[in-house]
């Protein structure tokens, strides 16, 4: 009897012991820690979109509103920096080219059109900026505004004058945006944005100088590879 008591303690023992180191290897492993998505670090992309102009010649009481409107496509590049309280600050520069143009009539200060013979004509070929942002980030989505220095190279001349007015327009430019980070290193942009690239008087032969003004409004989407 006092043998059958013994082994049936040692067996409940060694039981016991195995029971609890089982339960030991069984216990529930600590979550994994999943590292929030970061904006900050440097981004290339490339976007396209739509661009609508607004034209202005005038020179001597005739007057002109050419608005060229059409694609418009490029590359852009930034840096951005996410603070402690989710606010993003950044830097981006940006080229774009584009086949926006337009020809309008021009008017006399009666309100009489000339012959259409003699338009005026307005192509806008490249545009660029380098703006700063300011957004704020909801995880993985990025609403912002931009501003800062814009650029258009515009083909611009008045059919029946004498020469070309080609130029280089430099102005200010304020849009806003949001951005959508689908993968830790793609990220999806939609926005809108605004330019006055300001106006700059031209010599005519024989007649009064012209002045030539352009204003810009335009759409874009674009995608970029974080790094």
């Amino acid at each position: 009897m006092n043998k059958v008591l013994l082994a049936t303690t040692c067996l409940f023992v060694v039981s016991g012991s195995a029971l609890a180191s089982d339960i030991a290897v069984r216990e529930p492993a600590s979550e994994l820690v999943v590292a929030a998505f970061t904006w900050t670090g440097g981004y290339v992309g490339a976007q396209t979109g739509y661009v609508r102009g607004d034209g202005s010649f005038g020179g001597d009481g005739d007057h002109a509103n050419p608005k060229p409107a059409g694609f418009v496509g490029g590359l852009y590049a930034g840096a951005n920096y996410q603070f402690g309280n989710d606010v993003v600050v950044g830097i981006e520069a940006d080229m774009a080219w584009s086949g926006a143009d337009d020809r309008a009539l021009v008017y006399n200060s009666a309100g009489i059109p000339w012959p259409a013979d003699y338009p005026v004509i307005q192509e806008i070929n490249r545009t660029g900026a380098v703006r700063a942002r300011l957004g704020y980030a909801m995880d993985r989505w990025l609403p912002y505004i931009a501003g800062g220095v814009a650029f258009a190279a515009v083909d611009q001349r008045l059919v029946g004058a004498d020469g070309n007015f080609n130029t280089t327009y430099t102005g200010w430019t304020l849009g806003l945006g949001t951005e959508y980070a689908f993968s830790d290193s793609m990220i999806f942009r939609a926005e809108y944005r605004y330019a006055d690239l300001g106006s700059k008087t031209f010599d005519v032969q024989d007649a009064p100088p012209l002045d030539i003004a352009l204003k810009t409004s335009d759409v874009r989407v674009g995608i970029a590879y974080k790094f």
